[in-house]
């Protein structure tokens, strides 16, 4: 089987609008693979935003000092094969293919029992999880697909720790509408007598997290009380902070740009810190503040490289369009910017385009590539009765190329947001090559 063949059969395997979360499936079809998830260690990390960015900061820390690291992330920018790495390394197309046939052929067999299909994150989870026993890895830093109780990758019971970045308003359809709600299936992730390191800091998330951490008698570090940054300078690829832990006092620079980057650095570190603190890694200052400082991210607040200021930014919820609005104005004051928006259709699309329609001279509605995408037309019908400053343009490809030519004759700068799908297929399009899907 070719790559590409590979990549058309999982995505048609059971589409992804059609999210159905549960544990049994799952284990039914590990057990089946003789439980890989059982052979390494294992850092498991949630939250409403920032899970990504941890996820890999934890596992590029992990590396440089020595480990054979593997990691695991939902969903991709521009390839699947980004979603499972060992070292930051892609899994390959021929590792890719043979994955996934060992796995879809246990996953047809269950499928012969009715309420037994695994879904496509199952068989992906599935695919990383044996990817990672047979090439042997150390350790493991996987971040959840969608909350955490009975999402796939909650199938260790005894992880080095687990990691809640924030909480906050999403998939509300599926986690709850109140943050206590969301907060309960978030910490379903914490096990017994495994720390929980969180960069929450809201009281009613707070206390749901710490009620469950109590019941699993897992301690709990949490920002501003076990450790903190101080910003020390904001500028472009070149930002400053202190991160203070419960040992650590460093001062390190990033080139990754933005506040909640800085936070989610040091979440991070957090995670690092306790590993060092339990004797699971021996820490280098050295190797730490190289690496923090050339970690790079596609898509979180990226300058993609082009003759005028293009930033491309995943940011799919509204908390992550209130970041995207505070980073825009922190770095760029006193300049016009254009953007391109594509949404998905379980988003509250309405407080996205509110957050951020003041910022923006104008806005090109587009859709992204993916069966759950909102209509951009009945997006565009409510935009324009209530900005004047909304225009309607269906293809990602287009939106984006209009967008930077009238912000190259205007000297604005030019964004392509909303979801993952609008800047995979903009950032494939800007480097001149093909988004798988």
């Amino acid at each position: 089987m070719k790559y590409e063949e590979m990549v058309e059969k999982l995505f048609s395997f059971h589409p992804e609008n059609k999210i159905r979360l549960g544990l049994d499936r799952i284990e039914k079809l590990l057990e089946r693979l003789g439980n890989p998830q059982k052979e390494f260690k294992y850092i498991h990390v949630t939250g409403t935003n920032g899970k990504g960015t941890v996820t890999r900061t934890i596992g590029k820390l992990l590396t440089v000092h020595g480990l054979k690291v593997g990691t695991y992330f939902s969903p991709h920018l521009e390839s699947f094969r980004e979603r499972i790495r060992i070292d930051d390394l892609f899994i390959s197309e021929e590792n890719s293919v043979s994955m996934y046939e060992i796995v879809s052929k246990e996953a047809e067999e269950m499928s012969k029992v009715p309420g037994m299909k695994p879904t496509f994150f199952e068989i992906v989870t599935a695919m990383a999880f044996l990817y990672f026993k047979l090439q042997k890895v150390d350790v493991v830093v996987s971040e959840v697909g969608m909350g955490g109780r009975f999402d796939a990758t909650n199938v260790v019971d005894d992880p080095l720790c687990s990691v809640i970045t924030i909480v906050d308003y999403d998939h509300m359809n599926v986690l709850g509408n109140t943050l206590s709600q969301i907060a309960f299936e978030k910490s379903g992730i914490i096990k017994e007598n495994s720390p929980v390191i969180t960069g929450e800091f809201k009281d009613e998330p707070l206390k749901i997290i710490e009620a469950k951490a109590r019941e699993m008698n897992a301690e709990v570090r949490r920002i501003g009380r076990d450790f903190r940054y101080i910003v020390k300078r904001i500028e472009f690829a070149r930002n400053a902070f202190d991160f203070v832990g419960k040992r650590w006092n460093l001062s390190l620079e990033t080139r990754m740009n933005g506040l909640a980057a800085i936070n989610n650095m040091a979440i991070s570190l957090a995670v690092f810190e306790y590993l060092d603190e339990i004797g699971f890694v021996k820490m280098n200052e050295e190797k730490i503040y190289k690496t923090i400082f050339t970690i790079p991210w596609e898509g979180r607040f990226e300058w993609f490289p082009s003759d005028l200021t293009v930033i491309l930014d995943v940011a799919h919820n509204a908390p992550a369009m209130e970041m995207l609005r505070k980073n825009l104005k922190l770095y760029f004051p006193n300049r016009e910017i254009n953007a391109v928006i594509g949404i998905l259709n379980d988003k509250d699309y309405k407080r996205m385009i509110d957050i951020v329609d003041p910022i923006f001279k104008r806005i090109y509605i587009t859709s992204p590539k993916n069966e759950r995408a909102f209509d951009p037309f009945s997006i565009y019908n409510w935009a324009v009765k209530n900005y004047d400053n909304v225009g309607f343009i269906r293809d990602i490809e287009d939106a984006t190329e209009i967008c930077m030519n009238v912000s190259k004759q205007e000297n604005s700068i030019a964004v392509v947001t909303g979801s993952f799908y609008t800047v995979g297929f903009a950032r494939s399009f800007l480097r001149g090559v093909r988004s798988e899907k």
